[in-house]
């Protein structure tokens, strides 16, 4: 799922109203080393296949981009981290005060979806605290609990905006079993800050008629999984999304703590990308869509479409 601070120079604006586009650059990420990638045809596994070499290589270990790593490494929310930590392990604490800390305590100048970044960054120190034995059951609970009401409520804000029938459309869910479902909130929360429209289903609805309508109209599927215990379960949520999905073959991007630790398995699977951080993950489902949309319009336009780092080429047959 860099080093030094997130302060630089290319730092996105905060422009206000948050924009899909807003801080990815995505197609000349993915031409690695000044190659060309060749798209023709919108054939899905031709796609993965073509992908696969620049994006499924992308496990835990080789992600570096700048916020993958997290904002505890950025020295400029040192503060921040540790005042909202106190906040949300307050019982005392208004959820009014912890939205009214995200609108005006962190760093001013970042894009809006930084705001979840930082919450995901809390969840992950509570989680390291846990292990550790830094914190105990009940902090862990209270802390887990408040942010995932925030997140849920702040999506169901942003999912309040209308979206035109071109959004991206992510689907996020997690095995049959699996009980610990903030990540997979946060992750939605993501996308609907960067102008996706996302759907999280439940674990237990994966098992209904809910499964097969959310894949209607997904464009990728992301499965946060963090109990190891539940592989058996996870597998069968693969093999029905394939099952279930009519049409293209939808990428599948998957991250948790179980999911690091089993990538032997989920490759074997054909998951196309592993990732350790919901930001990994949406930047790696953006760039799968951007794929996918300039193939489609090759084949439309009958051309060939070459992906470099200074853009996109359109080529004649």
């Amino acid at each position: 799922m860099m080093d030094g601070s997130l302060q630089d120079g290319n730092d996105p604006q905060n422009t206000g109203k948050p924009s899909r586009r807003e801080g990815f650059k995505p197609l000349p990420g993915l031409a690695a080393d000044s190659k060309s990638t060749y798209l023709t045809q919108s054939e899905g596994e031709k796609l993965r296949r073509l992908i696969k070499g620049t994006v499924a290589s992308m496990t835990a270990e080789k992600l570096s981009t700048r916020y993958d790593r997290g904002l505890e490494h950025d020295r400029l929310y040192e503060k921040a981290l540790a005042e909202f930590r106190f906040l949300i392990l307050n019982p005392r604490t208004r959820a009014a005060s912890l939205r009214a800390f995200l609108e005006h305590e962190l760093p001013p100048g970042r894009p809006n979806y930084v705001k979840v970044l930082f919450l995901e960054t809390i969840a992950r120190q509570l989680g390291k605290d846990w292990v550790s034995d830094e914190c105990d059951f009940i902090d862990v609970s209270i802390g887990t609990a408040r942010l995932q009401e925030m997140a849920t409520s702040l999506s169901m804000e942003l999912r309040g905006s209308p979206h035109s029938a071109d959004t991206p459309s992510a689907l996020i869910l997690a095995p049959y079993g699996e009980q610990h479902t903030l990540m997979p909130h946060l992750i939605g929360l993501l996308f609907d800050s960067l102008g996706w429209s996302s759907q999280v289903l439940e674990p237990a609805a994966s098992r209904t008629g809910a499964l097969a309508r959310a894949l209607e109209g997904a464009d990728v599927a992301c499965i946060g999984w963090s109990n190891v215990r539940l592989a058996k379960e996870f597998k069968t949520l693969v093999q029905d999304i394939r099952k279930l999905r009519k049409g293209s073959r939808i990428p599948l991007v998957v991250g948790g703590a179980a999911a690091l630790d089993s990538i032997d398995f989920l490759v074997s699977l054909g998951i196309d990308c592993i990732c350790d951080s919901v930001y990994s993950a949406v930047k790696i489902c953006d760039s799968y869509y951007e794929l996918e949309r300039i193939s489609q319009q090759a084949s439309a336009a009958g051309k060939t479409a070459v992906v470099s780092p200074g853009g996109i080429d359109w080529l004649t047959p």
